[in-house]
């Protein structure tokens, strides 16, 4: 399975997937129900470090490649 469709198995109802930039951007949808840990262990398995911010009251991961 690609990483992309890893993660939306993983999010499922709870956030939105994104491939942008070469990578992704997720949006957390339901944050008490979000499963943080699978997401970012599965983040820090394919090589990425992650980014969190808040725009608009959604708090999104932006994960980039690491360097």
């Amino acid at each position: 399975m690609d990483p992309e469709e890893r993660l939306k198995s993983i999010v499922k109802d709870t956030g939105e997937v994104n491939y942008v930039y070469g990578g992704f951007e997720i949006k957390v949808s339901k944050p008490n129900l979000f499963p943080w840990n699978k997401v970012f262990n599965q983040l820090i398995e394919i090589g990425q470090e992650v980014w969190i911010n808040k725009m608009e009251g959604t708090i999104n991961i932006a994960p980039k490649p690491r360097v």
